[in-house]
């Protein structure tokens, strides 16, 4: 190998130039030539009597396609452009630099060279010159806001080898600032949240001692997912085994002792097997299971129950529906529990009958399990109707613990079976643990904590008292009762000790806590977690001594080079007294004194826009786009409280609309480089029902994003597979026919004539929980009006934009629609959304 010599002069790697029609890139990014050789037999021929030629050296090299440039010297071309360390043919280099455009834009990058070239743009192949060239080559880039590497491979033909590249914008967007850099650093973009590792799950065995991570790998371009699983040694910080191409496998470990256990699935059956890690054996316990679904081993190891599915008859071209429920497609379906003695092999049915049965726990000592059923009553809310049972899993036995409860309830035992723990709603056990001011009603949807007795049958409120929502607990075998909660917009953990009744936060490195596992034997954990510019990571955490440990960052090297804005906290009184939480994210190189284009963001419905970081909306995406971005979490959401949360119940927008214009306003008053004149809104859901009454409501917003949204709420209550029963706890008590100043005063659609500036309409053609004629109702009255509307419809698409290229253009939709509204740069929008006539 030989050193790369451009001639010549080293730069400084922070080096920027920008220029406005025009750049001529002569710094870069190199590694050493290598000496390439043409193969053996390279002139007989292959079969058809192709001859093996320089031009396939070119694309035979498999180099890295979006490299780490970090060790590359940095060079400067010379004024004659030579290569001239070079002496010979057949010598590979790679040379790589950075293209930064302040918008959307298309560019042309000029390269003139006597040498065979591949170029790369963000690690997808833009050209291939596998010929030598009189004269320069052209090559069409279309660029996003941001900065993107280029990536250059050469193969040379001369021992003269020449280089020079040069870009341009388009004629008609000459007002685009192109910069060219061999600086790394760059913002954040979709492609980061899209891309890359992440952690499926992760469960820490018994003792403590080891941790089963899975993994998903999301490849870049394709969106197509690889899956591997490792098993890491705690006390030795050690991978113990990985196992690639785990797609089918299910995992976890065994209650008791550090034994994995996982079902491989194929062809529609499952086998189900233990590992020992100590012996190296593998057992199987079960074969050619149809349709397994969740198994839970039995404390002691000597039995598993396994819910398996059961497909309904198919019906013929007319369908009698005998409920609400009945209309979706897979409501007919069972689910039964099955219990499989580890001893003798057998497999014995636990549940039968017409209702599904879902296994709640199983008893420490292996003696009895828990299971609800629930049946549909269409004659009181919640529409629904529990009952909870206790099986002796030797006789068969059954005690009803509850029965026909209407706000059920998940369950565990405690350490002793005599008590259970409980998460349901506020009216779990009637008004026991309702906290909030007269005439409100409370929010189902704000889960409580609960101690039930199984000889008495008397419940205990646990957290009437305790202002954060209960996501899940954990009653460990010490007695510690540990709690993943929603705290405003942070997820946290608590411990609760029972005898004094007292909530202890456990700090942990993150804002929001994700899946969490506890060591049965030991007082250890394992959970993921993100903060607001910090993606997932797993730690370890020694519940004793309130420590975390990180144990692994998959996406650590793909995020190095990213720089995120700052971002804080900014809430606010509102009219009432009450403050409204919120916070902002700022640009990349924030300068107060200038101005910068707004984008404000809510929910409006049940809960708060967490602090996680990606997401369905990544504000960090926004933010790196040049506009500073105000989350706010307006009244109505859980985690602050049950009579905060209650403001959502027959609320549909009325304090929750108020709190975003008053916040909005008084954002734009204590932040003067917020751009009154350009604020946008957006929302999604219940948030996009909020963006489209929003805009009936206030000229505030210059213009709006409503991703399905709900335009009537009749409709909605009525089409949705949800619908009912979500405003069971939205509305209850109030309905079509005896409240019609909500369901009629409220709905955007019949305040359609008072809609002010401009909107985006978003909808996947096949959402289930909203249905798109929300969003075609919506467009068909703005277009009657002759408002300002845009629709675009995801093809195929349910609530959630999940397919890997939809979601992409779906950002960009996004992206494109603000910069053209508030930044007044159509170009992207206009190249995706050509205007045309019909």
């Amino acid at each position: 190998m030989k050193k790369l010599l451009f001639g010549l002069l080293l730069f400084g790697a922070a080096n920027l130039v920008f220029a406005q029609n025009k750049i001529s890139c002569s710094e870069w990014k190199t590694t050493d030539f290598i000496q390439m050789y043409l193969p053996a037999f390279a002139a007989d021929g292959s079969t058809d009597g192709k001859k093996f030629e320089r031009a396939d050296l070119l694309e035979k090299a498999q180099l890295d396609e979006r490299p780490e440039t970090k060790s590359w010297p940095g060079l400067k071309l010379a004024g004659d452009s030579l290569l001239s360390a070079v002496d010979g043919e057949n010598q590979l280099v790679q040379l790589a630099g950075y293209l930064t455009t302040d918008r959307w834009v298309k560019a042309k990058m000029t390269i003139a060279t006597n040498a065979l070239f591949e170029l790369y743009l963000d690690g997808q192949k833009l050209k291939s010159q596998p010929k030598l060239s009189e004269t320069s080559v052209d090559v069409d880039l279309t660029l996003e806001t941001g900065k993107h590497q280029l990536f250059l491979k050469l193969i040379s033909t001369d021992a003269k080898t020449k280089f020079a590249a040069s870009l341009a914008t388009a004629n008609d967007l000459s007002e685009a600032r192109l910069g060219w850099t061999t600086n790394e650093k760059r913002t954040f973009t979709i492609y980061d949240v899209l891309n890359g590792e992440s952690i499926s799950s992760a469960k820490i065995s018994p003792s403590g001692k080891y941790v089963l991570v899975n993994y998903s790998e999301v490849i870049p371009g394709s969106g197509k997912t690889s899956k591997h699983a490792r098993v890491y040694d705690l006390e030795q910080k050690k991978n113990v085994f990985v196992i690639r191409n785990a797609e089918g496998y299910s995992s976890g470990w065994m209650p008791k002792t550090d034994r994995l256990t996982y079902s491989v699935a194929k062809d529609g059956t499952s086998d189900l097997f233990i590992y020992d890690l100590n012996t190296g054996e593998e057992q199987k316990v079960a074969s050619a299971i149809q349709d397994l679904g969740a198994v839970t081993w039995s404390p002691n190891e000597d039995f598993l129950i396994y819910s398996q599915s059961v497909e309904a008859e198919k019906h013929g071209d007319l369908k009698r529906v005998y409920g609400n429920d009945d209309r979706l497609p897979y409501f007919r379906n069972r689910s039964y529990l099955y219990l499989l003695d580890l001893k003798s092999g057998l497999v014995s049915p636990l549940t039968a009958g017409y209702l599904s049965a879902s296994l709640q726990d199983i008893q420490l000592d292996g003696t009895k399990i828990l299971f609800s059923t629930e049946r549909m009553d269409y004659s009181e809310v919640p529409f629904s109707k529990q009952n909870l049972y206790e099986m002796d899993v030797q006789t068969m036995q059954i005690d009803t613990v509850w029965s026909e409860k209407p706000y059920g309830g998940s369950c565990q035992y405690s350490p002793d079976g005599k008590q259970l723990l409980v998460t349901g709603g506020p009216e779990c056990f009637g008004d026991l643990g309702v906290n909030v001011s007269e005439g409100r009603i409370p929010n189902s949807y704000d889960t409580q904590l609960y101690l039930f007795n199984m000889e008495t049958k008397k419940a205990e409120a646990l957290s009437r008292d305790f202002d954060p929502a209960i996501n899940n607990a954990y009653w460990s075998a010490n007695g510690n009762i540990y709690l993943s909660v929603t705290e405003k917009d942070y997820v946290r953990l608590y411990r609760f000790n029972l005898k004094t009744k007292k909530y202890t936060p456990i700090e942990l490195p993150v804002d929001v806590l994700g899946p969490i596992d506890y060591a049965r034997e030991k007082s250890l954990a394992v959970f993921e977690g993100t903060s607001i510019s910090s993606p997932e990571k797993l730690y370890m955490l020694n519940l004793e001594r309130g420590k975390a440990e990180l144990l692994d960052y998959p996406k650590e090297q793909q995020l190095a080079d990213v720089e995120f804005g700052k971002n804080e906290d900014w809430n606010f009184t509102n009219a009432t007294g009450t403050t409204i939480y919120g916070r902002i994210y700022y640009p990349v190189n924030y300068d107060p004194a200038k101005k910068y284009p707004l984008i404000v963001n809510y929910y409006g419905g049940t809960s708060p826009i967490s602090r996680s970081f990606g997401g369905r909306y990544p504000a960090n995406t926004w933010a790196a786009n040049g506009y500073l971005v105000y989350i706010l979490q307006p009244s109505g959401a859980t985690g602050f409280g049950q009579d905060f949360s209650a403001l959502h119940v027959n609320g549909w927008g009325r304090d929750a609309i108020d709190d975003i214009i008053e916040g909005t306003q008084k954002f734009l008053a204590a932040h003067p480089s917020a751009d009154a004149q350009n604020v946008g809104c957006i929302g999604a859901s219940y948030g996009g029902f909020t963006t489209m009454l929003l805009q009936t409501r206030t000229d505030l917003f210059k213009t709006a994003i409503a991703h399905a949204g709900i335009s009537a709420i009749t409709s909605y209550w009525g089409e949705g597979y949800w619908g009912y029963s979500y405003s069971a706890g939205a509305t209850k008590g109030s309905y079509p026919w005896n409240r019609k100043d909500i369901y009629v005063d409220n709905s955007p659609i019949y305040n359609a004539d008072k809609f002010q500036n401009s909107i985006l309409l978003l909808h996947g053609t096949s959402d289930t929980n909203v249905p798109v004629g929300e969003s075609l109702q919506y467009y068909a009255a703005l277009k009657i009006l002759g408002k300002d509307v845009e629709m675009v419809l995801v093809d195929g698409q349910d609530h959630h934009i999940l397919d890997y290229k939809k979601r992409i253009e779906w950002h960009q939709t996004i992206m494109s629609w603000f910069d053209k509204k508030l930044k007044n740069q159509p170009d992207e929008w206009n190249e995706m959304y050509p205007d045309k006539q019909f």
